[in-house]
């Protein structure tokens, strides 16, 4: 995959300004990005593995990118493989020193739809693939990932997290159910609606209106082709008609972005 400076360099600024997803003590505040570019070979030699598509190894490039450029981090690991004997028993995402202190640091870029009905492990807020929820990610999280450092290596003094992300809302779910807990109540919003709905959706949109398609792994900042509203419903049928995953949306009014929309099959949230 094609490596794209500006494209890469958006979607580092709208990860480091996104807000958290999960609000706790433990939450990593990521500085301000230098004035000098990141070196940006560990997202170079991601777009060149057969994971390039996979958005969250994606986010996990562009945090490495970012941490490389801090002059205050040093003995940065990323990816932490712990063994014992011939037994892979966990990864940790990123370990390094700042401050004279060892920190352990888990990153994760997370979307989620509020389902008022709630889908099968019985969460209101569950990803595309509904096998997820935001209940599952915060539990493993806070309960194991963090802990599981600090098994291993005594000697780390900060356990965080950097989980940004947002929440979709359906056009008439909204407030119907309460926030899970540790779900950041200024979280990022988006829409989430079904295949069948789409017409009526972009119905509603003045003329005026554009929208971009994004594609794996560039689902943060929304660059790329702006397509008329007839050409986004267009391919998001032709889609459908090959695939029965989610097309993911941002839509754009006079230049801007202003929302950033999933449509999902008709068989969502059930498995497939």
């Amino acid at each position: 995959m094609d490596f794209d400076e500006l494209q890469a360099a958006a979607d580092l600024q709208w990860l480091v300004q996104c807000p958290a997803l999960i609000a706790s003590h433990q939450a990593y505040t990521f500085g301000a990005i230098e004035p000098s570019k990141p070196d940006w070979g560990a997202v170079k030699r991601f777009l060149d593995t057969k994971t390039a598509h996979r958005v969250g190894y994606y986010v996990e490039a562009l945090v490495q990118a970012l941490l490389e450029s801090e002059a205050s981090i040093s003995e940065l690991q990323h990816g932490l493989q712990i063994r014992r004997e011939k037994e892979t028993l966990g990864e940790l995402d990123f370990l390094f020193q700042q401050d004279g202190k060892l920190h352990h640091l888990e990153v994760a870029l997370k979307l989620y739809l509020c389902y008022p009905e709630g889908a099968e492990n019985g969460s209101h807020f569950v990803g595309p693939n509904a096998t997820d929820s935001f209940e599952r990610k915060r539990d493993r999280l806070l309960g194991k990932q963090l802990p599981f450092g600090r098994e291993f290596f005594p000697k780390i003094e900060k356990s965080q997290h950097a989980v940004k992300g947002m929440i979709f809302y359906h056009p008439s779910g909204e407030g119907r159910v309460p926030l899970p807990e540790l779900l950041n109540p200024e979280h990022a919003r988006g829409v989430w609606i079904r295949e069948s709905e789409l017409e009526s959706l972009l119905a509603r949109w003045p003329s005026h209106r554009s929208g971009r398609i994004l594609k794996k792994p560039f689902w943060l900042a929304a660059r790329g082709e702006e397509l008329s509203v007839d050409e986004i419903e267009a391919a998001t049928r032709h889609h459908f008609t090959k695939w029965d995953g989610p097309v993911y949306l941002a839509g754009f009014e006079c230049g801007r972005e202003g929302v950033r929309i999933f449509v999902m099959p008709e068989c969502w949230p059930q498995e497939r």
